[in-house]
């Protein structure tokens, strides 16, 4: 395996010639859906709902099979900022509600920390921050990003921008008033930064997270109409049954905006040399999606809560067109990857968790053996995963073993005749479950009883 690449500290890429390579390297798009299922994707079977942009990433570049991330948000996207374990900053069994004041550790290091000290002069988060709120040191543009549109929390309303009483909607530092469905929203800003940043000398990141489809279900009614007549809509009087009509036209609308974000790079003659990810942040809720046919959901560890549709596309440095079926990809290698690709040298201050998955990408290795920490308790390889029982009721009565070649859904605890590999993962689950993380630990619902949301969102602590 390539050893793993890394970044330099800032005085010492000066004196490489960073900028003077920056226009060869490739621009860099990650898009993030929130609570997608598995079987919420055409290319994965959805009957009942079209995702073909979606699906064209997963087509033209490189469908991710066996791609995975935490259970829940703020671990997955404090894992994606950092290739390291979200359980080493305390994000494992919650994510950061509004009334937490937490956030990602400020001595961690982003992927936009990575990119701006290598050449990337603009890097923009778009959309669905929630590594925290509650001080400025937190805040995106505290963290690596030169430009910040979108909000702090989760859980937003789409069209009032609210969460808890007050807008959560911003421009860089300052309270937006924009109006409109938040995922267009969103999609509008991807498209004017790539319009602006691809006149630039120097490549650049966008991170589009969008807060689609999660909760609250809403959606604009022209969208609900290309699904169902908004008559018969109307008359449907099961919160459930509406769920699902709106939940459909979610995801269409996001695919929608994907659409045009691809066609933005096209316009801009900058595709071929653009690495596009797409993945989702966490398996499905079952009140609307469907990870049908992997088994569970979001919050869980089998398969359904954190195998998730992924795909990877770069004309001009993958071997594009197929399908990785057993390599185990993982979030935290996002970071590691990138920073082999755009050749960074050094070894990190923090060590990243994942790994570089470039050769993969490249064809130049058909599959590199590793174990990923899924958080709470679960380790997963190409062939087997553990999932250790005490974390929440969803998971098994007693430690469960996987055994993917003869039962790739999950149905069996195959402990038995595999006691070597058992005794294996559970070291490496023991070994990240009792990491000692930067912030404590505590039930979701921790800190909320007479807490009151700042005006706007917006907080004065540094």
């Amino acid at each position: 395996m390539k050893k793993q690449l890394v970044a330099l500290p800032l005085a010492a890429l000066a004196l490489t010639g960073t900028n003077s390579m920056a226009a060869d390297k490739p621009n860099v798009v990650i898009i993030l859906a929130d609570d997608l299922g598995w079987g919420d994707v055409g290319y994965h079977g959805a009957g009942n709902i079209e995702t073909p942009n979606i699906d064209r990433i997963a087509r033209e570049g490189i469908e991710l099979d066996r791609y995975y991330v935490a259970p829940i948000s703020s671990p997955t996207r404090a894992g994606l900022m950092t290739g390291r374990y979200p359980s080493r900053f305390g994000f494992r069994e919650a994510v950061i509600p509004p009334w937490r004041p937490i956030g990602l550790p400020e001595e961690e290091r982003t992927i936009a920390d990575v990119l701006g000290e290598n050449g990337y002069d603009n890097r923009a988060v778009i959309g669905k921050w929630h590594l925290g709120h509650s001080r400025k040191v937190y805040y995106p543009l505290n963290r690596g990003f030169t430009h910040f549109y979108g909000h702090l929390n989760g859980a937003i309303e789409y069209f009032t921008h609210y969460r808890d009483g007050e807008l959560d909607w911003h421009d860089d530092w300052e309270s937006c008033y924009d109006k409109g469905y938040s995922t267009d929203l969103i999609t509008d800003e991807a498209v004017k930064c790539i319009k602006e940043y691809s006149k630039k000398d120097s490549p650049y990141f966008l991170y589009v997270a969008y807060n689609a489809p999660h909760s609250p279900f809403e959606a604009p009614e022209d969208e609900i109409a290309e699904h169902i007549p908004l008559k018969e809509f109307k008359a449907i009087e099961n919160n459930k049954e509406r769920n699902k009509w709106i939940y459909k036209a979610m995801v269409t609308r996001m695919d929608k905006g994907i659409g045009r974000i691809w066609k933005a790079l096209e316009k801009s003659g900058q595709l071929d040399n653009t690495i596009v990810l797409f993945s989702s942040d966490n398996g499905g809720d079952l009140n609307a999606s469907c990870n049908t046919p992997l088994r569970g959901s979001k919050f869980t560890e089998w398969d359904g809560g954190v195998r998730v549709p992924a795909a990877i596309y770069w004309k001009n440095g993958f071997e594009n067109g197929r399908k990785l079926e057993r390599q185990v990809v993982g979030f935290v290698d996002i970071l590691p990857t990138i920073a082999d690709i755009i050749g960074v040298k050094g070894e990190p201050a923090r060590p990243y968790d994942g790994i570089s998955v470039y050769l993969v990408l490249k064809g130049e290795t058909e599959h590199i053996d590793r174990d990923l920490y899924l958080g709470l308790g679960s380790v997963v390889n190409s062939d087997y995963k553990l999932i250790l029982t005490g974390f929440n009721g969803q998971m098994p009565k007693r430690d469960f073993i996987v055994e993917y070649a003869n039962d790739p859904y999950e149905n069996s605890n195959r402990i038995e005749g595999n006691a070597e590999e058992y005794a294996r993962l559970k070291s490496i689950a023991v070994k990240y479950d009792t990491i000692t993380p930067a912030f404590p630990e505590v039930p979701y619902g921790h800190g909320s009883k007479g807490f009151k949301s700042p005006k706007e969102w917006q907080v004065t602590e540094p």
